[in-house]
């Protein structure tokens, strides 16, 4: 029962955020930079935790694999691939957009490939980004937010929706980029300091630590609180295809390009997207897990998972059987907080795709700055809206399914690109239509199987008239119980690579005029030889340097984080001697990271 004293806890933190966007308003209003990029004014701290809240959500569904899956789990649903690509974003991707100085992910097509079929594309690609990228992650997000907040408060998934969506829609509506950042601060905060507080309550009921690792050593095996990645779906070749996916994720819209670019772009200067994604790895994989694998370990010890008939909704479920007035009031919020600052988020880059690369540059290039702001508003509500509505229907029982289609079957079949379109002066337009373009269809039929593609009633004429059954043509390899994880990523990067290379080769060269202006704003690291060889003896000796310095930091960046989580995954499981050689191997290496990497990052405001 949702008391007096809660409800005054939420209407307390929704003023705040309304707020908050009331104070930034009129510098929003000015113009599309000021709207989308919070006049390229934000500072490393700011983008570290809006680019972490961004992407948490509500953190249920850290919680609900955690549940199912252990340590193990966390590893599978993204912390093998998150320990590679966040340093590797760190290092180069920061640095190479910001040094770019684009408004959207989407301008880059102009800048790197140049001419009319690269402005073309740029139009197709902002309408692909926004609804294929951008609404299915609204989607989720909203699902997960309905999943979570229905059950605590006995409304509809529509009804949580219509309320809280509509109080999220708002404050985007109104100050853009600096309300969603800024607010962004505020919600991960209540997000974490919520959850912790929950989370030591429940262990503190079931006894604390020791009884709570003994009651799960007793329900789900010594394995469950390994913290190294392995377990029975992390196979040997599981491992490895994560591995892959993690030295290739800079190129998701999820990773290193899309709403987290947003946010080196819209940095004071290099130095701060730089060390912003430092601290953004900091709270991603470390941080923001510890209220939520509090809250599993107590879980882990109370049920086992066939006592849980939907994990998606565990936690709110918790919530309502276990948190007293006002207690309750705060996980309210906190759970809102999660998932109201990843749907602003996203709603926020993806409309800046429509308004940059398409209504600004083809249908109306000459209309003033307060024509753009206003329909960049009226574009935002109107993804919310269609994302709620997708959102409300989706059913929770198979939210476990979404997590890993959103963070790792969706962009497997572009993940070439991550380093083609930077490292290799030969990639084309081309083959940056191909990649990007085929990531949706080939994701979604890979995953989920032909028969969620082709209609039953269709497969049954088919067969009547034809003889031929198309039933199970392409198996659902997103089922992890059938098929383990390497299979389907498996295919879909093997599709990636050959699709992407033989659009590169059959097409031709892109222009050496656009290549080197690019290489010499961007220098980039890879293959370049061609462009290189125009440069200045001396411009080449210092790129040559640069990349060898990149290099030595990436590689001290990925044992940082690795070891890093290994010793949180060891003091939350009890293993403390694993604990304190992987915090060792942390120190030494993080040292050289951060020198390495901050010391390399420019600090002029370009």
């Amino acid at each position: 029962m949702v008391t007096f004293i809660d409800w005054l806890i939420v209407i307390v933190y929704c003023a705040l955020l309304v707020g908050v966007a009331l104070h930034f308003r009129r510098v929003a209003s000015r113009g599309v930079e000021d709207y989308f990029l919070a006049d390229r004014k934000l500072p490393w701290w700011v983008i570290g935790l809006s680019d972490s809240a961004s992407y948490t959500g509500g953190g249920q569904g850290f919680l609900m694999v955690f549940f199912l899956g252990g340590f193990a789990g966390l590893w599978l649903m993204a912390w093998l691939s998150w320990v590679i690509w966040m340093p590797l974003v760190a290092v180069l991707w920061a640095r190479f957009w910001r040094r770019l100085g684009v408004v959207t992910t989407g301008e880059f097509i102009e800048r790197r490939y140049g001419g009319r079929r690269a402005r073309l594309y740029r139009n197709v690609f902002a309408v692909y980004a926004c609804v294929a990228w951008g609404l299915t992650a609204l989607a989720y997000a909203s699902a997960w937010m309905a999943a979570t907040i229905a059950p605590m408060l006995g409304w509809t998934n529509g009804q949580v929706l219509l309320v809280f969506g509509g109080i999220t829609l708002f404050y985007t509506l109104l100050s853009g980029f600096l309300a969603v950042a800024y607010n962004d601060v505020i919600q991960f905060s209540v997000l974490i300091l919520g959850n912790l507080l929950f989370g030591v309550m429940l262990l503190s009921r079931e006894g604390g630590f020791e009884a709570v690792w003994q009651g799960i050593e007793t329900l789900r095996g010594g394995g469950f609180l390994s913290p190294w990645p392995q377990g029975d779906e992390l196979t040997a070749i599981s491992v490895v295809a994560l591995i892959v996916q993690g030295l290739f994720f800079a190129g998701s819209p999820y990773a290193g390009e899309g709403f987290t670019a947003q946010r080196y772009l819209a940095a004071r200067n290099e130095r701060h997207a730089v060390a912003g994604q430092i601290f953004n790895g900091l709270l991603a994989l470390v941080i923001r897990l510890i209220p939520f694998i509090l809250i599993g370990l107590a879980a882990a010890a109370m049920f086992a998972p066939e006592d849980v008939a939907v994990p998606a909704q565990l936690w709110g479920d918790l919530a309502k059987n276990h948190a007293t007035a006002g207690i309750f009031g705060v996980l309210l919020v906190a759970a809102l907080a999660g998932n109201m600052a990843g749907i602003s988020s996203i709603a926020n880059w993806a409309v800046s795709y429509l308004m940059n690369d398409l209504y600004r540059v083809r249908l109306r290039p000459n209309a003033d700055s307060r024509e753009y702001v206003a329909v960049s508003r009226v574009l935002t509500a109107g993804l919310l809206g269609a994302a709620f509505f997708l959102g409300a229907a989706i059913d929770p029982r198979k939210l476990d399914t979404w997590v890993l289609f959103i963070n790792s079957a969706l962009m497997v079949f572009p993940l070439p690109l991550a380093w083609l379109k930077w490292f290799w002066w030969r990639t084309n337009v081309y083959a940056d239509m191909v990649g990007i373009l085929g990531a949706v269809p080939a994701g979604y039929l890979v995953w989920f199987g032909s028969d969620a593609v082709v209609p039953a009633r269709l497969r049954e004429s088919i067969h009547s008239l034809t003889g031929v059954s198309l039933d199970g043509l392409v198996p659902a390899f997103g089922n992890l119980e059938v098929y383990p994880f390497w299979m389907g990523f498996g295919i879909l990067f093997v599709l990636g690579w050959t699709s992407i290379l033989l659009a590169t080769f059959l097409g031709p060269p892109e222009d050496p005029k656009v290549l080197d202006a690019f290489y010499r704003t961007v220098r980039p690291i890879g293959w370049w030889g061609p462009v290189r060889a125009r440069l200045e003896v001396g411009d080449q000796q210092a790129f040559r340097e640069e990349t060898r310095r990149d290099l030595r930091a990436c590689a001290s960046g990925v044992s940082f984080y690795f070891s890093l989580v290994v010793a949180f995954f060891s003091v939350m499981g009890g293993w403390f001697a694993t604990a304190a050689l992987a915090a060792a191997v942390a120190l030494v290496t993080g040292i050289h990271f951060f020198r390495s990497t901050l010391g390399n990052a420019e600090t002029s405001h370009n």
